[in-house]
């Protein structure tokens, strides 16, 4: 307040001479215009209070801030962007009332229900235009009108001037907000971590959020990511529609997990994927997009909503032009951990026992169904990847989940044939090929031994180990399907053999059609080792009888080998079996080589494949010939075969029966030898132990009957005490 030391008593009144306040003298040069005059005014009370070291008390500390507010929108009004910005911060004008003048940077920040503290004096000098559009377009006609044709607004230098006016006060705005926020960051320093009002906060936001509009429409994309990695207050569905339309999607993606939005997140790495979008900061969308749902199936506290998530986002990877197999590897994650949402999981007994829950399986079989269903709508290829998941990973035995993967395996070999001649002419020669090999092998090893690596290869041996080792599908249904597929074949028309007589062999051997199976392997695949392999061992479970077509050694061999098929190493799924004894399936292999078509020799010209069927009866007698029968054998031998082929059965045969009967006496002899013996340990005790004979009483038979069935005989020694004694005799051999 300013004090008078000069009165002037008059008549009527008193007079004094008051110096003008500074208050006053500012608002008479803003009134003059002298906008200069009153800022240096306004630096030289600042100066004071700074450095002049009086103490300052809070009304003086506002007068100035009044001061610095009055000449900033001043300033402001007259379009001098650049001091007004620099006297509104000095007069720590809210910034939310700036914003105010940039509705297209306001958006819904400020509504008309928001209340702002502002000096009286300040809000009634403020510009009354509603934009800082309608200021510098007032501002242009004050100034240049009528002097501008047509007129200011059509006028191209005041167009150009518009433009480049509206640009200094974005700039001018800019910097504002950049002071706000670092004065913020030096007061939450100061203040240590208090709890921040609702108003500030409100104004935190507006600021954080007004940046990055502007960062994202003048590209500073380095400043954009900079507040993005700092603590803010960034109000996100504000921000972006601007991010995207200025193609900042990085930063809206950052947003977006910051604020753990996932579903908004992944929408725009989604349209990124697809090409709709396009930003340089992210460089590989899908792994990306791969690595976050990884994280996010992995969290601690993982949910059912996180995995629904990840299923859903999975799915859509799916698709055959994304990436299925990144999609097929999350959809397989989720499900190999499941959450525990109801806690109806195997429980724990007391002896640590895991109790299968019924009504959990129950549950995981029908979300396997449905899964398998909305993968089949997105990406029928990867529904057959996902249903070899559920067998090999999740041991799945649901019979109408190995029904459609048996289905699928089939249609897949048909299609690859169907698509492409050269698979099926090259998988015809495998057969005679195979056959012609100085040392025999199963047609399988030959198979994947010899056989180019392909797709249709590995899907073939895959479907070959799957028909093997389950068997839980519908054997009938399968092989009809087979069947059918080649109805238009040549191998049913008699000119070939047919392509998949393996597969039929191992579908016989499930069906127990012990004698199809062996015809199947000799006759149309030429194949006696796995023939002789099936009828000589009880080679494990997996098919009727125990027994398979393909034995465990050569699955787990051609497992090893063939790329992708490691995981059918060892996987086996049992059914019942049923007993048939090697002698029989012997017997019954040898029948089979010994029937030779007539029709099939004519038609050949030539006798190789009588030929091939003597060598592999001669290596069958020779090496199964303990299970064969002699007379069985010579009975059944075509009598236009030469004798030399049963001479080592013959053999062989006989020194068995020779080996056998001496053995047997041998065995006789032995324990002859052992009752001598302990007849001779014994004879002395028993003799001891002495007897007790009875005489026969009178009375008649009846008396005696009575007595007799008393009386106690040792059948070991027959003496009494008054007969000699005895005398032990030994033959001597050498004197006979």
């Amino acid at each position: 307040m300013s004090r008078s030391l000069l009165l002037l008593l008059g008549r009527h009144s008193v007079q004094s001479l008051v110096p003008a306040t500074l208050i006053s003298q500012i608002e008479s040069l803003l009134e003059n215009h002298k906008i200069q005059h009153a800022a240096d005014l306004a630096d030289q009370e600042r100066r004071r209070q700074l450095y002049g070291g009086v103490n300052i008390d809070e009304a003086e500390a506002e007068q100035l801030q009044y001061i610095y507010q009055r000449i900033g929108f001043q300033c402001f009004r007259e379009t001098l962007f650049e001091d007004a910005g620099k006297h509104l911060f000095e007069g720590g004008l809210d910034p939310r009332v700036l914003v105010s003048y940039y509705p297209h940077l306001r958006g819904a920040l400020n509504t008309a229900d928001d209340t702002i503290n502002m000096f009286a004096g300040v809000a009634e000098h403020m510009p009354p235009e509603s934009s800082v559009e309608d200021i510098i377009a007032a501002n242009l006609v004050r100034n240049y009108s009528p002097h501008l044709s047509p007129n200011t607004r059509e006028a191209p230098s005041t167009s150009e001037l518009r433009k480049i006016l509206l640009i200094a006060a974005e700039d001018m705005l800019e910097d504002f907000l950049r002071k706000c926020r670092t004065r913020r960051v030096l007061e939450s320093q100061g203040e240590g971590g208090q709890t921040i009002s609702s108003n500030r906060e409100d104004e935190y936001a507006a600021v954080d959020t007004v940046l990055v509009k502007l960062f994202a429409r003048s590209e500073k994309t380095r400043d954009l990511y900079a507040l993005l990695h700092e603590p803010h207050h960034i109000v996100v569905p504000e921000v972006e529609p601007v991010l995207i339309e200025n193609g900042q999607y990085n930063a809206l993606c950052e947003l977006f997990q910051q604020a753990g939005d996932h579903e908004n997140l992944l929408d725009v790495w989604s349209k990124l994927i697809t090409g709709e979008w396009s930003d340089e900061d992210v460089s590989d969308p899908v792994v990306t997009m791969v690595t976050y749902l990884t994280n996010l199936n992995e969290r601690p506290d993982k949910s059912s909503t996180f995995a629904q998530i990840t299923q859903k986002w999975a799915l859509w990877l799916m698709h055959e032009k994304r990436a299925p197999e990144q999609g097929l590897k999350l959809l397989i994650s989720s499900r190999s951990a499941p959450t525990r949402v109801s806690g109806k999981r195997s429980t724990r007994h007391q002896n640590n026992k895991s109790i299968p829950n019924p009504d959990f399986d129950a549950q995981s079989e029908a979300e396997d169904q449905n899964l398998l269903l909305r993968i089949r709508e997105v990406n029928p290829a990867a529904a057959l990847q996902y249903l070899e998941y559920l067998i090999l990973q999740r041991r799945n035995r649901a019979r109408g989940i190995h029904m459609e993967y048996a289905m699928a395996c089939i249609d897949e070999l048909i299609g690859y044939l169907q698509n492409d001649e050269g698979i099926e002419k090259l998988w015809r020669a495998k057969v005679p090929a195979s056959t012609s090999t100085s040392t025999p092998l199963p047609f399988i090893s030959y198979f994947a031994s010899t056989t180019p690596d392909s797709p249709s290869k590995r899907a073939r041996l895959k479907n070959l180990l799957f028909l093997q080792a389950s068997g839980l599908y519908d054997v009938n249904a399968v092989k009809q399907r087979i069947s059918s597929a080649l109805k238009g074949d040549e191998a049913i028309k008699g000119k070939h053999k047919p392509l998949f007589s393996f597969e039929l062999a191992i579908l016989e051997s499930k069906l127990g059609n012990h004698r199809a199976v062996l015809e199947c392997l000799v006759r149309d695949v030429g194949d006696g080792v796995s023939a002789e392999a099936y009828c000589a061992v009880n080679n494990g479970p997996g098919s009727n009888g125990g027994r398979q077509v393909i034995s465990t050694r050569v699955c787990r061999i051609i497992a090893d080998t063939t790329e992708g098929l490691r995981g059918w190493k060892d996987v086996v799924i049992a059914t019942a079996e049923t007993e048939i004894s090697n002698e029989a399936l012997v017997q019954m292999l040898l029948e089979v080589y010994m029937s030779v078509d007539d029709e099939e020799k004519h038609s050949n010209g030539k006798i190789s494949q009588q030929q091939l069927q003597q060598l592999q009866v001669a290596r069958l007698l020779n090496s199964q010939g303990v299970h064969l029968d002699v007379c069985d054998v010579i009975q059944t031998f075509p009598s236009s075969w030469p004798l030399h082929l049963l001479s080592s059965f013959i053999t062989r045969s006989c020194r068995r029966t020779l080996h056998a009967s001496h053995e047997g006496q041998i065995t006789k002899m032995l324990s002859l030898a052992e009752n001598w013996e302990v007849k001779e340990r014994t004879w002395a005790v028993l003799r001891e132990e002495g007897f007790l004979v009875e005489e026969e009483a009178e009375g008649g038979e009846e008396s005696q009957e009575a007595e007799a069935a008393d009386m106690i005989v040792n059948e070991k020694i027959a003496l009494s005490s008054l007969d000699p004694p005895s005398v032990d005799v030994f033959l001597d051999h050498k004197s006979e």
